[in-house]
């Protein structure tokens, strides 16, 4: 007898729909069937009119992110909860930056502790700052311990933060190596330090402007280029970037260049930073102007991978202050991601949730597809249910996205065959697993 049975749905398998009913057993996906062949089962959802899918993996969040005076609203319990009513059956999360190999290890654990109480499963980017130490033996340590990326930045030199390029190339070098994967965050630290803006949010995205990011890609490419490696640039945000990439380095894109993206720079523009609210809307780096999302979305195909940047403030925080410089920045984001982008793009985006970044991230087969023998991380989505975003789940007390009306809604969420989410109720527990990244 098997333990869950979701029949009468449309299931996703090999880029579409069929109509295919899956069965769980001891937390895998134990058999797919065609719908006439009823099994035996413990408890059956009925999934008629409604998407089956892989449960979303989030490869880029930020939980309990200090920022010496602010610290992000959401813990794992809260940010996990939102993630799963999002769909999002694992996320991964980033240690704290490093500057020596001798503190991996505290910064691991210190990641691990706060984790426990997660509803859904998880797993970490290694972070380093302005790193001078051993890259070889940070890399093989962090490998050794399941985590496969290094994220680092070639921005924040005043918060001691920017890698050098001398440290990138080893870093770049090294993953050709060992097959690690290298995640930057691209802007160019000299165009921002000399933008001369005035310190107002309304004038925000020109203090941290577009050719900052896109001359910075540039630059890393051409590293790519000549040193091969693999490369994972997080928050894309200009459109002009990915032309860049396909008109340059077409032989690099989805080899050794991959690319991230998140739904707020598809769906908000700069225009907000003019509004009375404007502060609500800061992030790092900025929404960008109407061309540059025009351009964002029509080069949806060259983007890997969808992740949130979710870093929520609560609202009195981000409007505290009335300098753009002290308004903590980042925006939530799990519980809408996928419907937002799903209303956006419809079947399209799916693998850029599930079977991309499962991929790409080495979590893939034990998640990203419906497969016998996979987790049994799995969606039940409403695509014709029509609703008005709220605050949501997450300990922030607003969404950068409420008021917005948009089609298509995460009915169910099941982790590794346990439904978490039933019928928009929180019914599982807090039993989500650390995955090592092998």
């Amino acid at each position: 007898m098997y333990d869950l049975g979701l029949i009468n749905g449309k299931t996703y398998r090999n880029g579409h729909f069929t109509p295919l009913d899956v069965y769980v057993k001891k937390e895998k996906i134990a058999e797919i069937v065609s719908p006439d062949k009823k099994l035996s089962c413990k408890k059956t959802v009925d999934c008629s009119g409604k998407l089956v899918m892989p449960g979303f993996i989030d490869p880029h969040v930020h939980i309990n992110l200090d920022l010496g005076e602010f610290k992000t609203s959401d813990d794992y319990e809260s940010a996990s909860k939102a993630a799963a009513f999002g769909g999002i059956t694992t996320f991964i999360d980033f240690l704290e930056p490093i500057n020596k190999v001798e503190e991996f290890h505290e910064k691991l654990q210190q990641k691990q502790k706060e984790a426990e109480t997660s509803f859904i499963d998880y797993s970490f980017h290694t972070t380093v700052g302005n790193f001078k130490d051993d890259v070889d033996k940070l890399v093989k340590l962090s490998l050794e311990n399941g985590i496969p990326s290094i994220k680092l930045f070639t921005t924040y030199s005043e918060s001691n933060r920017r890698c050098s390029y001398e440290k990138i190339r080893e870093f770049i070098e090294n993953s050709n190596l060992t097959g690690s994967l290298i995640l930057i965050h691209a802007e160019n630290d000299e165009i921002i330090l000399n933008s001369n803006v005035e310190d107002q949010i309304a004038i925000y995205e020109s203090s941290r402007p577009a050719n900052a990011e896109i001359e910075e890609i540039d630059k890393l490419a051409e590293i790519v280029s000549e040193l091969k490696g693999r490369i994972y640039i997080v928050h894309v945000t200009c459109g002009s970037s990915i032309e860049l990439l396909k008109e340059k380095y077409p032989d690099l894109l989805q080899n050794n260049i991959f690319v991230e993206s998140c739904p707020q720079y598809f769906n908000l523009s700069k225009d907000v930073y003019e509004t009375d609210n404007g502060n609500l809307f800061l992030l790092a780096p900025p929404l960008r102007s109407t061309d540059e999302q025009e351009k964002l979305r029509k080069n949806i195909a060259i983007i890997n991978t969808v992740g949130t940047d979710h870093a929520p403030f609560r609202r009195e925080e981000k409007q505290r202050y009335i300098a753009a410089s002290k308004v903590p920045k980042g925006l939530g984001g799990l519980e809408y991601s996928f419907s937002l982008m799903y209303n956006l793009f419809g079947e399209q985006i799916i693998p850029k949730y599930t079977i991309n970044p499962a991929v790409i991230h080495n979590l893939f087969p034990k998640k990203g597809i419906i497969q016998e023998g996979s987790d049994a991380d799995l969606v039940i989505f409403n695509p014709e249910k029509e609703f008005k975003i709220d605050s949501g789940h997450s300990q922030s007390d607003y969404s950068p996205y409420e008021g917005m009306i948009i089609k298509g809604l995460v009915e169910s969420t099941i982790l590794r065959g346990n439904l978490l989410v039933e019928n928009r109720e929180l019914v599982g527990k807090k039993e989500g697993q650390f995955i090592p990244r092998k």
